[in-house]
């Protein structure tokens, strides 16, 4: 649970510097931080589909995460398609 809650919270830093990137106009290094934005959140969805690793996960923590997940899941998808985000 500690190094999904890491690849978390890498998934997050990352999303929040593409945000950031993106805000002062550096588009290239906002791309870079988007797409490790994206490997994080690919390694966390492949854990949880493993039945090897998910097995020893439990009902509540599968629960923290799948909802932290979906918050940054809206998050890249706004991210990269930014003229929805405002709907």
């Amino acid at each position: 649970m500690d190094f999904l809650r890491t690849e978390l919270e890498a998934c997050s830093t990352f999303v929040g510097l593409a945000e950031t990137e993106r805000t002062i106009g550096n588009d290239e290094h906002a791309k870079r931080a988007a797409a490790d934005a994206e490997k994080a959140y690919s390694t966390l969805q492949r854990f949880l589909s493993d039945p090897k690793h998910a097995k020893h996960i439990n009902a509540e923590e599968r629960q923290e995460l799948t909802e932290r997940m979906e918050e940054l899941r809206k998050k890249l998808d706004s991210f990269a398609h930014p003229e929805s985000s405002s709907t």
